[in-house]
């Protein structure tokens, strides 16, 4: 923080405070629904933990997801991770610097250690930060390897929303509309499976994402 200047150091006061509030106005106003709730449910009866994987573009609406325990999630090392880091800790959220493209192994190991030290669930958008698109990456199957947690994807659509024009199409649902979150089957990975066997396991998240993520747009999709 010494590199921050007055300025700055006002602005990471406010405007995490301010993103948080405007965003729970909007909430505020949406209906919700969750599909298939008992697919992580059962895993939290256990006293276990997941990994819930959802796609970048449909981050904004995630801490609204009803879910038990803790939550940690991957924020950037950047300056402007420090704005996203303040602002998902007002919902409740801590975070594990790191990037999945820079310093990604000090990353992972991060969330593996906030993982076994306090008990809690991780979150993470196994095709961010810059995508490509509804692509998942390796390190949510390496990082489900270490913690012997599993992956439980999950999304959600909303029947009114804008699309902006970037990398991920990312999602804003508008007031007053409809929002469904759909859990996907959990998929687990053995700490001594194979190189194959991993990259089999990467592509049935990918597959299983993708599905979950068009059954969502489908629901309020018009009949022709």
């Amino acid at each position: 923080m010494d590199q921050w200047s007055w300025k700055d150091k006002i602005l990471l006061f406010i405007i995490p405070r301010f993103y948080s509030l405007v965003l729970r106005l909007l909430s505020l106003t949406i209906r919700k629904e969750v599909l298939f709730r008992d697919r992580p449910q059962k895993f939290w009866d256990q006293g276990q933990y997941i990994i819930a994987a959802f796609w970048h573009q449909r981050l904004l609406m995630m801490p609204f997801l009803p879910g038990q325990g803790r939550v940690g999630t991957m924020v950037s090392e950047h300056r402007d991770g420090e704005f996203i880091a303040r602002a998902v800790k007002l919902f409740g959220i801590d975070s594990v610097r790191g990037s999945t493209t820079r310093k990604s192994l000090a990353a992972l190991r991060g969330m593996v250690r906030f993982y076994r030290a306090g008990g809690a669930n991780l979150a993470i958008t196994p095709d961010g930060p810059q995508g490509p698109k509804h692509v998942v990456q390796t390190g949510v199957i390496e990082l489900a390897r270490q913690t012997g947690a599993p992956i439980l994807p999950v999304t959600y659509g909303a029947s009114r929303k804008k699309v902006f024009n970037s990398w991920d199409n990312f999602i804003l649902p508008l007031p007053f509309c409809r929002v469904i979150y759909i859990w996907g089957e959990p998929l687990s990975i053995p700490r001594d499976m194979d190189k194959d066997g991993l990259e089999e396991r990467r592509l049935l998240l990918q597959d299983r994402l993708r599905q979950i993520t068009e059954e969502a747009d489908r629901a309020f999709r018009k009949a022709p």
